[in-house]
């Protein structure tokens, strides 16, 4: 099959045509596709009007599919401002504050010790104004860092809490949540297993530096957070109704923007496969993380830093 490629963004995001993901295709054609996923980090086919089957169809051919978070029985999630019975749901409901979250940068499922391999979205239903979703190239921000930034945060550990990035959409979660999903490590710079590139692993969810004082993690997190979604890192995508768009969260960040949720239906289906592994070797506690990095942190923050 002969798909037309294009680059939209200016290190990465490809649209795809001459395609038709309503039915099933064969081998050759999948691994087409992830072979530009791997190359652009995002994928964009427009016009392909899905339905949640032919979707977890597609889907899957790229691996086993994460369950919805709640629902253990179904795999494709509806990210909606619309209640069941039609209507627009109330702003200020609380499920609208834990889907408002997903307006942070982030990367799909860095709850898990495997986070989410490739993420799927379908836009059955999109507002007329606002409402884009934006990624960013985290290893175009890598690479455009210094050698010795570069050996300076590699080897780092952050700690990432699902419950970070819902508190600050004004989401608290409950105590069956918390103890559902519990902090985790992931390293700062991840390693893509399939290219053996490098890119920064920060976001919404990345609490503080494991090891490192608190406030100076922080600090960390926001600085490269905001030097990875400079412009020149950035593609917003505005919406057409059946846009389907496929990312891959080992080299990309993404956020949804805003739009009036009480005037406007924002209907967005997505699948989600899981990691083909953890982010951290092994099963060790957090605090044996953090003794493991006390030489790294004193080594990389300033003589200044260490004294105050």
């Amino acid at each position: 099959m002969a798909l037309d490629v294009k680059q939209l963004g200016e290190t990465f995001f490809a649209e795809v045509t001459g395609v038709d993901l309503t039915r099933k295709l064969d081998d050759d054609t999948y691994r087409e596709i992830n072979g530009l996923l791997l190359q652009y980090g995002v994928l964009l086919f427009p016009d392909q009007r899905l339905t949640d089957e032919a979707q977890e169809v597609f889907s899957e051919w790229y691996g086993e599919l994460e369950v919805t978070f709640n629902d253990d029985e179904k795999f494709t999630a509806h990210l909606s401002n619309v209640d069941e019975d039609g209507t627009i749901r109330d702003p200020n409901s609380r499920q609208s504050s834990f889907l408002r979250a997903n307006q942070q940068w982030h990367s799909d499922s860095t709850i898990f010790q495997a986070p989410a391999r490739i993420s799927f979205l379908s836009g059955r239903e999109v507002p007329p104004v606002s409402g884009e979703t934006e990624w960013a190239d985290l290893q175009a921000a890598w690479e455009a860092l210094p050698e010795d930034r570069k050996q300076e945060l590699d080897g780092l550990i952050v700690e990432h809490d699902f419950q970070n990035s819902r508190i600050k959409a004004g989401h608290k979660f409950d105590e069956e949540q918390r103890k559902r999903w519990p902090p985790l490590p992931h390293p700062l710079v991840r390693t893509h297993e399939e290219t053996g590139k490098k890119a920064l692993y920060v976001g919404s969810q990345a609490t503080h530096v494991v090891g490192w004082p608190r406030d100076k993690g922080e600090a960390l997190i926001e600085e490269l957070l905001a030097f990875a979604t400079q412009p020149r890192f950035v593609h917003t995508h505005t919406w057409r109704q059946y846009d389907f768009l496929m990312w891959d969260n080992r080299r990309v960040n993404h956020r949804g923007r805003p739009w009036d949720e009480a005037k406007y239906p924002r209907v967005l289906h997505r699948t989600t496969v899981k990691g083909t592994g953890p982010t951290m070797e092994g099963d060790k506690p957090v605090d044996e993380y953090a003794r493991e990095q006390q030489v790294h942190a004193l080594a990389f923050l300033s003589r200044d830093q260490r004294a105050a």
